[in-house]
């Protein structure tokens, strides 16, 4: 007789469920600290307000979006600056109180935070097997970064462009689609804009046409939606930069712009940061473009990111969440190639950025606008950031192999 077998069943694969799990345990976690910090201090979330405010004027009908503003209790007014495009899906805030809002706001940014580095991951390597692990541990890492403390802080909204940009840029190409994704963020807020540039660059005309197309639909939207906004808006008073911030040479204004501001110890500075800034905007445009002819796609996409926050007029510190990802794609290489040298690099930068977090007390202290010696170091060091990274890439495309 055949001999019988006792075979024990088999027990389900739980870990890999959990893990799944993990990045939404995680984001309810800093939603929850999120709404504690604000109950207890009544302090942060400003530019949350700003857009609750925003939202609520345009919801209430007859109201004008750009005439409200909430106080911070520093005495600061923060008004609706983006395009009625933003406060039509900014509508849902107005429907919310503070604490809700914030919870939903930090809860979806820390996962459009794992997003973020889970795009980059699958960009960097698009046949390794790319784990929820390694995003997970990259994120935890990522959260003491300035930038991305200083983004769910505030509330803002750039990680959330942050993803659309690179789950549009790091797909397929022949998707008639491509480009839309970059043209609704430029709706949403103007920033983005240099991506069309890039696209031309590279010689994507048919991907630059269609963000093109979806920018100006986000205008159409607004002009139906909200008329005499969009016509205040849209007719000059976004170039007014003085409803972004009273004086650039703050520390937290980390632009070219701002640089030259603090270099200078004055707040005019446009017949020396225009020049400065068209040249770097080419060099950067440039640098981009090569990268893709390299075959290194995503490169080209943080070297024209990088190079759209150092000419912006104001690029305030949460604006380079585009480190996480550039900080991500580095480890990477370096830990493929074992690169020591990188991972060093890639740990520097990491502590800067997160040391960087001493500017908030800068600000409170009042002095973040005059700045001597190696106090122009300092207060200058996402530029210098940048502006390295963008100098390094020529040596390294010309080397031809990756770090």
């Amino acid at each position: 007789m055949p001999s019988l077998t006792t075979q024990a069943p088999s027990r389900p694969r739980t870990r890999p469920r959990l893990v799944a799990f993990a990045p939404a345990a995680l984001a309810v976690l800093i939603a929850a600290a999120a709404v504690a910090v604000h109950r207890g201090t009544g302090q942060f979330w400003w530019d949350l307000a700003a857009y609750r405010t925003g939202a609520s004027a345009a919801a209430g009908g007859d109201g004008n979006l750009y005439d409200v503003a909430v106080r911070g209790t520093d005495g600061i007014e923060l008004g609706f600056t983006y395009p009625p495009f933003a406060a039509l899906l900014f509508q849902p805030l107005a429907y919310v109180g503070p604490d809700l809002a914030i919870a939903f706001w930090t809860f979806a940014s820390v996962l459009a935070l794992v997003a973020v580095v889970q795009v980059t991951l699958r960009s960097a390597a698009p046949t390794a097997d790319r784990r929820m692990v390694p995003a997970l541990v990259a994120t935890v890492v990522a959260l003491p970064i300035f930038a991305v403390s200083g983004h769910l802080q505030a509330g803002q909204v750039g990680l959330f462009l942050v993803l659309v940009v690179l789950v549009d840029l790091t797909g397929d190409p022949r998707r008639w689609w491509y480009g839309l994704g970059v043209g609704l963020a430029a709706g949403f807020k103007l920033t983005p804009l240099i991506f069309v540039v890039f696209l031309l660059a590279t010689g994507r005309i048919r991907a630059a046409g269609t963000a093109v197309a979806g920018f100006l639909a986000t205008i159409a939207v607004g002009f139906a939606w909200r008329p005499a906004d969009s016509a205040q808006f849209w007719g000059g008073m976004l170039l007014d930069s003085s409803r972004v911030t009273g004086d650039p040479r703050t520390i937290l204004n980390q632009s070219l712009h701002g640089a030259l501001a603090r270099l200078a110890d004055s707040a005019d500075v446009s017949t020396v940061w225009l020049p400065v800034a068209a040249l770097v905007a080419v060099a950067g445009i440039v640098l981009a473009a090569w990268c893709v002819r390299r075959g290194e796609h995503l490169l080209g996409v943080l070297a024209c990111a990088a190079t759209g926050l150092l000419v912006s007029p104001v690029s305030w510190h949460h604006h380079w969440v585009w480190v996480v990802p550039a900080l991500v794609l580095l480890v990477d290489r370096a830990r493929s190639t074992g690169n020591r040298a990188g991972l060093a690099v890639a740990g520097a930068a990491w502590l800067v950025l997160v040391l960087t977090t001493a500017w908030v007390l800068v600000g409170i202290q009042g002095r973040d606008l005059h700045f001597r010696g190696l106090g122009l170091i300092y207060s200058n060091l996402y530029v210098l950031i940048g502006l390295a990274a963008l100098g390094y890439l020529p040596f390294y495309l010309r080397r031809g192999r990756r770090p």
